[in-house]
């Protein structure tokens, strides 16, 4: 693992959780609503804190981090993916409008096929891309955010517009507030 991705307890990352194949599943609010409970699953449950977060159509970015002390970001995250997939899976399955279910479960299939020989389906790439913004910022470089990624993507004029990120002012992941003057 290079020194860029190397997660720290109580770091705070720039994360890219990336469908195999770059398969553009969060088109359907459904599946976006799936992982938007994840998110708050392990927000409230595993300690999760998420600052921003932008859900584009075949990943997921967001800056996040752990409670200090209280839990592991890695692990975390490995909940996060599996649970989300075998959710959104099961979903794609039963969806009864879903006109791409054949194609889809047909390329997790291949996946699972090429990754993975104890599997039937494999969602997420395999790992995380954590980015630690405290290094990120001693470098100098502007910090990444997932809302710019929409505007680059051409999905929106306005981040704000968009249902699933943080922008958006009726988005639905408990996003986490720190104390005016307190450091994450």
């Amino acid at each position: 693992m290079t020194e860029m991705y190397k997660i720290q307890p109580d770091g705070l990352y720039f994360v890219t959780l990336t469908v195999v194949g770059g398969i553009d599943v969060f088109t359907r609010h459904e599946y976006c609503d799936l992982l938007v409970d994840n998110l708050n699953y392990c927000i409230e449950h595993k300690r999760l804190r998420v600052y921003e977060y932008a859900i584009l159509p075949s990943r997921l970015y967001m800056i996040a981090g752990v409670e200090q002390g209280r839990s592991n970001l890695p692990k975390v995250l490995r909940d996060l993916k599996s649970t989300s997939a075998k959710q959104i899976l099961r979903a794609i399955a039963e969806h009864p409008t879903e006109t791409r279910k054949e194609w889809l479960l047909r390329l997790f299939q291949f996946f699972a096929n090429r990754y993975q020989n104890d599997s039937e389906h494999h969602f997420w790439q395999f790992g995380n891309q954590p980015v630690d913004l405290d290094k990120f910022v001693k470098k100098d470089h502007p910090l990444p955010s997932p809302l710019a990624s929409l505007m680059k993507e051409k999905i929106v004029d306005a981040p704000q517009h968009y249902l699933y990120c943080s922008a958006y002012p009726l988005q639905k992941v408990k996003l986490f507030q720190p104390d005016p003057g307190v450091l994450p």
